[in-house]
């Protein structure tokens, strides 16, 4: 029973750490070019300017959302103020857009601790990457200044 036990706690620890180690892997292969993107995507995004916002977006999301709705998005958006800075950007996962055109096209998903003139925020911004470069594929922030809407 005790050498049950102990190789249970090897699956187990050897589990965990390879689940670590693939994330570590997959935010390595990623962070040198994703959060440089990020530095100079999330600054037109939060110009609330629907024209700067869509030229950073995949051409396949600016088509599923009308014009009216990404104009009150924008509009319910602004009430977090200006950007102020950006903080850490935390890889969080890697999938496979859900686009048939792009269905190998990995997206790359980071949260990013940033400062808004209302306060603190939280951005997710998953990036479409095509051909060595991104486009914006989602994005959600998340701020004391948003929690009344």
């Amino acid at each position: 029973m005790k050498k049950f036990i102990i190789y249970v706690v090897f699956v187990f620890v050897v589990a965990f750490s390879g689940y670590f180690i693939y994330g570590y892997m997959q935010s390595a292969k990623y962070d040198g070019t994703a959060i440089p993107y990020i530095e100079k995507a999330l600054p037109e995004l939060s110009s609330w300017d629907a024209e700067r916002v869509t030229q950073c977006m995949a051409p396949e999301v600016i088509r599923t959302i009308s014009p009216e709705n990404l104009a009150q998005l924008l509009k319910t958006l602004s009430q977090i103020g200006t950007l102020q800075s950006i903080g850490e950007a935390t890889f969080k996962n890697k999938a496979t857009g859900d686009n048939v055109q792009y269905a190998n096209a990995p997206v790359i998903t980071y949260d990013i601790e940033t400062q808004y003139s209302s306060g603190p925020a939280t951005v997710t911004l998953s990036l479409l990457e095509r051909d060595g470069s991104y486009q914006v594929y989602y994005f959600n922030f998340q701020s004391q200044a948003l929690a009344g809407q």
